[in-house]
């Protein structure tokens, strides 16, 4: 009796363990087509990932940069009034020590800029502009408050200097910001 059981059991475990589907030609296909749409499954979701984490860190850094042009564009607007009220203030009190009338521009954003990554991302042109109007600016002030050159000269360069800026570099910038904000909107992402 007992052998019976053995062997029916035997039998049973044997039905289980059959490998005869291993020496078949259809079980080694499906096996190879199996590991080669796994494999590009994989391929396939990775590269996509990897163009999603692309596009994303662009997205980022252009509303990034957005944000630190539009500052600098704030920032050097106010200075530009800063520069015209300066000129009003002293064709109006014809003061004799100009230096009690210094203008005092504000370079919070620009000079926190040095330590951005995204600074670079501005086009150059800009860069460049706004750093040649803080020199020329600085230098016509301190020229016309050490007198050498006297208020006739250096006042009208003043304001040619702030016309510029407004008229040229500050509306570039602005038509720049239009371009980013309507990119930044093509792709769902909120400014302002």
């Amino acid at each position: 009796m007992e052998d019976m059981d053995h062997d029916s059991s035997n039998r049973r475990l044997r039905n289980k363990l059959d490998n005869s589907e291993l020496v078949k030609t259809g079980f080694w296909v499906g096996q190879v087509f199996m590991l080669i749409a796994t494999v590009l499954g994989v391929y396939l979701a990775s590269q996509e990932g990897l163009s999603q984490a692309i596009r994303f860190s662009e997205i980022d850094d252009m509303q990034n940069n957005y944000y630190l042009q539009r500052s600098l564009y704030d920032e050097v607007s106010d200075n530009v009034e800063g520069v015209r009220n300066y000129v009003k203030t002293i064709e109006e009190n014809k003061p004799f020590d100009l230096t009690k009338f210094h203008p005092e521009l504000q370079t919070y954003i620009w000079d926190t800029m040095r330590y951005s990554q995204n600074t670079l991302q501005t086009p150059s042109r800009f860069l460049s502009e706004i750093r040649r109007f803080y020199a020329e600016v600085e230098d016509l002030v301190r020229k016309g408050e050490e007198r050498t050159y006297g208020r006739s000269f250096f006042m009208p360069k003043l304001i040619e200097a702030a016309d510029r800026m407004e008229q040229e570099t500050l509306a570039a910038l602005e038509q720049n910001l239009e371009n980013l904000k309507a990119e930044l909107a093509k792709n769902d992402v909120d400014i302002d």
